[in-house]
């Protein structure tokens, strides 16, 4: 099977040990995992060497200091460029991938650090990608009362730690035909593309997968996108003008995004991100995993499976 390289972009310990759960606790174990932050906090990096050592696997930080403003977009690259050699000048050190794994073209597998993955998502994405570019799954949105039901032990028995309720597998099987039908219509010889939009079926930042050479010919993701929202749903589109294809695999892999107190979104359309989302952008956009905006120096932190490292 193609091999599954897991990027995990944070900003927080909240919830991060239960998303390496989910990791350690997978049939098939990814080729590597790479922690990527949104600052250079050094309770993320003692907490994720306790975290590396308890489960038993090598995590890779990447970090650097906050820059005043969310940057998700230039998180997510920054794990590839360590992943792949792209960092800047002494910064770059021994990339994480040999020249043999990157010309195997691996799956790079994004996962927010606040979601759990079923033990068999990963042999799920890498038997996926043998076929198509983009692998789109979706997560389950799980409430306070969830997630204090979370059982790590039935995680460790590669049971769900928690129970789905069948409204939420309803909701999963609905977006599932929803996407399923964009996808057919899209296909469509010449009025397909007319009837979808050009991101559709659109994936979920923060779970879904992509061939390396699909991110690295779009230039991964366009880092003039800053704070959250429409930066995925750009990528998405720009995939697809390169002729990817994708497989809807919504129903096929569970996922549990775990309930913290977020912000009220508010109308997002007026925001900047959208007002960029609509403009006419290039495929290879101008600002990604090379040409990085502006950032502070990047660190690479090898965490062991062995000691905590502090």
């Amino acid at each position: 099977m193609r091999p599954v390289h897991v990027v995990i972009p944070t900003h927080t310990t909240r919830h991060l040990r239960l998303t390496l759960l989910g990791i350690a606790c997978q049939s098939t174990m990814p080729a590597s995992v790479t922690v990527s932050c949104d600052n250079n906090d050094d309770e993320i990096r003692d907490h994720l060497a306790d975290i590396a050592a308890e489960f038993g696997f090598p995590i890779t930080l990447v970090r650097r200091e906050h820059q005043g403003r969310e940057r998700l977009a230039q998180v997510r690259n920054n794990a590839v460029r360590a992943l792949t050699g792209r960092l800047p000048g002494e910064q770059a050190g021994k990339p994480i991938l040999t020249k043999q794994q990157v010309d195997r073209d691996p799956q790079l597998l994004f996962l927010d650090g606040d979601c759990f993955l079923e033990k068999d998502a990963i042999a799920k994405h890498a038997r996926l990608a043998e076929s198509t570019e983009l692998v789109i799954p979706f997560r389950v949105n799980t409430t306070k009362a969830q997630l204090a039901e979370f059982d790590e032990s039935r995680a460790r028995r590669g049971e769900m730690p928690l129970e789905i309720t069948d409204q939420q597998r309803r909701l999963l099987e609905k977006r599932h035909r929803r996407y399923a039908r964009q996808q057919r219509l899209k296909r469509i010889p010449v009025i397909g593309p007319l009837l979808v939009k050009p991101h559709k079926p659109k994936l979920l930042g923060g779970h879904h997968s992509v061939r390396l050479s699909t991110y690295i010919a779009v230039n991964g993701h366009d880092e003039e996108y800053h704070t959250w929202g429409t930066e995925d749903d750009d990528f998405c589109r720009r995939v697809y003008e390169t002729g990817a294809e994708s497989v809807i695999a919504i129903r096929d892999i569970d996922c549990l995004h775990l309930y913290h107190p977020t912000r009220n979104p508010g109308e997002w359309h007026d925001r900047p991100n959208a007002q960029r989302f609509a403009s006419d952008l290039p495929t290879r956009c101008a600002h990604g995993l090379d040409n990085s905006m502006p950032q502070g120096e990047i660190e690479v932190v090898r965490l062991s499976a062995t000691q905590t490292n502090k």
